[in-house]
């Protein structure tokens, strides 16, 4: 059995912006997604997905996408998602589709 991670939410002050929620496979674990602008271009974003709460293994994911073209960039933690919890991933992947 893994151990238990609390999620971190990133501050709104900060210019974090919840842009969804999403469920693991069961819709017992809630995660929230949360966008960024970037600096340096207005066509990428940080991407952090959150768990409400705790959850084993890891309960913070991030990521950068560009929206225009739909490329990720700082993929370790999305490619960890996929074969950590593929339910959410799709989900994340189908709501980042929307942006």
């Amino acid at each position: 059995m893994g151990k238990m991670y609390r999620g971190n939410v990133p501050k709104e002050e900060d210019g974090w912006v919840n842009v969804g929620t999403c469920y693991d496979i069961d819709n017992s674990i809630e995660w929230f997604v949360f966008s960024q602008a970037q600096k340096h271009s207005e066509d990428w974003q940080t991407y952090k997905i959150v768990v409400n709460g705790r959850a084993m293994n890891k309960a913070n994911y991030w990521l950068v996408r560009n929206n225009n073209t739909g490329q990720i960039g700082f993929a370790s933690d999305y490619a960890k998602m996929r074969s950590d919890r593929p339910h959410l991933h799709a989900k994340v992947e189908s709501l980042l589709r929307l942006m």
